[in-house]
């Protein structure tokens, strides 16, 4: 049953109401009269007001207005210690500050802001560490079964080349081997429960920024943005402590010299199950440390004559009838995905091009973007719409209609960019925030401070800055008709090129380029995609028969 949430006004009267608003400054409900009334009184009219219902989804979000020390009212903040003060912890800390100012002012646009994007990102880091915990521990359990089963083989294996006194030996050992087994497992199940614990509590976290941003004022957003980064910063350094008591298993056997010899019966012992514990090779990747590593990896490849491409794996795509593949990406965990625009299924693979299975969706799909560790976003062309869609859950959280033909899109800084017939700007959850008038035909990827467009028609690639100003515009004879488009975290441009049947890479500043790749054959060439956190590169041609992941290497 829902809370009913009173009337404060109303309640200090003595009175019962029930609330229709509830004030973000004030942060007290109010019942019709008394909204009209703190709408109409000059203190309070400038206060936002929003619905009851918008106030539960915030009701839980751990924001505190009051100082933790002196119990009073938050009402300064020095910039200098980042830190929130009441009207006693001024004189007696910040006494000498001279750049406290109020928090009222400190609060304005906390909602754009770049703490609450930062913080965002960092549950998202946190729940990539946790789901690349989770992985380990998974592959580390098959790893183990494997291993029990490979141990099996052999023990059946000499077991056949002796007599049948070791039937009782045989069932001995293996039930030694077995205990083993699951004692490893009873250890990473363990740690499994308590990373899939973290993970729930993270993602609750998640969504309750996501609210707070949504709906919550901007003092709430501003306090609510430093209190949600220290209970993530507490999930982070738990997960770092915890990783390093994670360990891998390696199983030896070590048969018994005797049973070579097909002994008579005086061997007592089949051999020695031994296992050994080693730290496992896993890399807990720290947010801020891991973008200034990436971009000093990648700045120093101003030069795109310098790029070279290591090939992983080939990927043997299923064909399932007529296949026109159009889109592709790389999940967080490292899964491939492909859309073929002939049916309504998502194909997936292992990172080492084993199929995996198919993933229904609402239409043929067209284009893919990873929104995050949970969320995709696809695009469905002529079907006037895309989709955020729960990849883990195989569920739509969300159908955004355009209105017109919706191709290529791509995620950055949070928000989703959607060519249709100009380039359309939405938010994470598909709320449209703007239109920019941009030459795109079929692919954009965008990056922290521009986007990139293809042309096909014109046989162009061009750059745009975030406000839709062309910055470059990039034509040579070896770009044929250019489709698919991926950008690195330096601003250089891979393009699949479709009719040239190429795949090419254009430096920053679209001045030069380098051809990386030439399909030989009558196959064309057609989506390409990056990943910035492990440099790989993905691409394939329309039908499945040239779709390849590679290491993109910089000196």
């Amino acid at each position: 049953m829902t809370t009913v949430i009173p009337c404060g006004p109303c309640l200090y009267d003595d009175t019962h109401q029930n609330a229709r608003k509830w004030c973000t400054s004030c942060e007290e409900g109010l019942c019709e009269e008394c909204e009209k009334n703190h709408r109409k009184t000059k203190t309070t009219r400038d206060h936002k007001l929003i619905s009851i219902d918008d106030y539960r989804k915030i009701a839980d979000v751990p924001v505190s207005l009051t100082c933790s020390v002196h119990d009073k009212k938050l009402e300064w903040f020095c910039k200098s210690h980042d830190q929130s003060l009441c009207v006693f912890c001024l004189p007696s800390k910040h006494g000498s500050c001279s750049d406290v100012i109020p928090i009222d002012v400190a609060a304005t646009n906390a909602t754009q802001s770049t703490a609450i994007s930062e913080l965002q990102e960092a549950i998202e880091a946190t729940l990539r560490n946790i789901t690349l915990c989770i992985n380990n521990r998974n592959t580390t359990k098959n790893d183990i079964k494997k291993q029990e089963k490979d141990i099996r083989t052999t023990i059946r294996d000499t077991r056949t080349k002796i007599n049948s006194h070791l039937d009782e030996l045989e069932e001995t050992f293996i039930q030694t081997l077995v205990i083993a087994s699951e004692s490893c497992s009873s250890k990473c199940n363990k740690f499994l429960q308590q990373l899939i614990t973290q993970e729930e509590k993270l993602i609750k976290l998640k969504d309750q920024v996501l609210q707070m941003k949504e709906y919550a004022s901007d003092l709430q957003v501003f306090l609510g943005t430093r209190q949600t980064d220290k209970l993530v910063m507490r999930e982070k350094e738990s997960i770092k402590t915890a990783s390093d008591c994670i360990y891998d298993y390696k199983f030896n056997l070590v048969l018994n010299s005797d049973i070579q010899k097909l002994s008579n019966g005086v061997i007592k012992e089949f051999g020695e199950i031994q296992v050994t514990e080693h730290t496992s090779n896993l890399y807990i990747r720290e947010q801020k440390i891991e973008q200034a590593q990436m971009q000093q990896n990648v700045k120093s490849a101003r030069n795109v004559a310098d790029v070279k491409l290591q090939l992983i794996t080939k990927v043997d795509i299923k064909k399932e009838g007529n296949m026109y593949i159009t889109g592709c990406a790389i999940l967080p965990g490292g899964n491939l995905l492909f859309s073929n625009y002939r049916n309504k299924k998502l194909l997936e693979y292992s990172v080492e091009g084993t199929y995996i299975g198919s993933i229904q969706v609402s239409a043929a799909p067209y284009d893919i973007t990873v929104l995050d560790s949970d969320r995709i976003a696809i695009s469905y062309g002529e079907y006037k719409f895309f989709e955020i869609f729960n990849y883990r859950k195989s569920l739509v959280d969300k159908k955004i209609q355009t209105g017109e033909h919706c191709w290529g899109l791509s995620q950055s800084n949070g928000n989703i960019y959607v060519v249709c017939e100009n380039v359309e700007v939405f938010d994470i959850n598909g709320k449209k925030l703007r239109s920019l008038n941009a030459e795109a035909y079929e692919y954009i990827s965008a990056s922290k401070n521009n986007f990139f467009c293809s042309d096909d028609l014109h046989s162009t690639v061009c750059c745009y800055d975030m406000n839709g100003k062309e910055v470059w515009k990039f034509r040579d004879d070896s770009l044929e008709y250019p489709y698919g488009v991926a950008n690195d975290c330096c601003g250089n441009v891979f393009v699949a090129c479709r009719t040239s049947k190429n795949l090419i890479i254009i430096q920053h500043d679209g001045k030069t380029y380098k051809n990386l790749l030439d399909n030989e054959d009558n196959s064309f060439l057609r989506a390409v995609c990056y990943n910035e956190d492990k440099n790989t590169l993905l691409y394939c041609d329309e039908q499945g028969d040239h779709c390849a992941l590679y290491k993109v290497l910089y000196k």
